[in-house]
């Protein structure tokens, strides 16, 4: 299916071959995961040539914020243990919606989440909103999650004071050994 809409994609630009350039960092697994993007969507999808811009971690930033990438290859961790976090980095406003995404259904999109705040003291009408956003940015897919990190801590039982985030974070700043 992908090669079909591939092919109808390019036929509608009056193209037979597309170059786009994906913008990550340089950081270890950055470098593994966009090679291989570069690898696959090449091979997948005849006539797309992906050039790789690994930089240093704020110049691959700075060029996302200013809008300058065809694809970038960026890491997201929610502020807290609620989906509203990860699903409002997609409003217009947010500073991170790097690919300013937007659709004939955006303003639905926007609309759910601006419901959701106004109705977060019901739970279910919230998180009903909520679903709404999420169903309508599946329908989109302006952001494309490609893997969910887990982390083991194999911990001492006399190390004290760790900080475990809901979130996934592990915070060891105020540990001590009793």
């Amino acid at each position: 299916k992908a090669k079909k809409l591939w092919q109808a994609g390019l036929k509608q630009l009056g193209k037979s071959k597309l170059d786009l350039t994906l913008v990550a960092s340089d950081i270890t697994t950055d470098k593994n995961v966009s090679e291989f993007l570069q690898s696959q969507l090449e091979s997948k999808l005849p006539g797309l040539k992906v050039t790789v811009k690994n930089l240093p971690s704020k110049s691959a930033y700075n060029l996302a914020a200013n809008g300058k990438f065809d694809l970038y290859l960026s890491f997201w961790i929610n502020d807290y243990a609620d989906p509203y976090s990860e699903l409002q980095t997609l409003e217009m406003t947010n500073s991170h919606n790097y690919g300013k995404y937007t659709s004939a259904a955006y303003a639905a999109y926007n609309n759910e989440l601006k419901q959701a705040r106004k109705n977060a003291a019901t739970r279910s009408v919230y998180f009903n909103h909520l679903l709404k956003a999420q169903e309508q940015m599946n329908q989109d897919y302006p952001v494309l999650p490609l893997y969910t990190m887990v982390e083991d801590h194999l911990v001492n039982t006399n190390l004290k004071g760790v900080l475990w985030h809901k979130v996934g974070m592990v915070d060891y700043t105020q540990a001590y050994f009793k």
